[in-house]
């Protein structure tokens, strides 16, 4: 499902975004462990190889995308 915001609604991070949403995707398919330990499990191997020298607010666009997307889908009963 592609999300589409106003300007001011953007995020400053939209790889860490979209990375997110996909994650969170991936997890509402297949969900293999729990919600917090994918997310962070996908967030390290996202940025593997990256040399940012500080990654707190890509994590928390990372977190806060991860988390809309699972309520979402929870939200529209997208959840089986």
């Amino acid at each position: 499902m592609r999300q589409t915001y106003a300007r001011s609604e953007q995020p400053q991070f939209p790889l860490f975004a979209r990375a997110a949403r996909e994650a969170a995707e991936l997890w509402l398919t297949f969900a293999p462990m729990t919600a917090a330990d994918w997310r962070d499990l996908r967030f390290r191997n996202l940025i593997a190889g990256l040399s940012f020298d500080d990654l707190s607010e890509r994590r928390q666009v990372f977190d806060d995308a991860f988390c809309k997307r699972i309520a979402s889908a929870i939200a529209h009963a997208e959840v089986e």
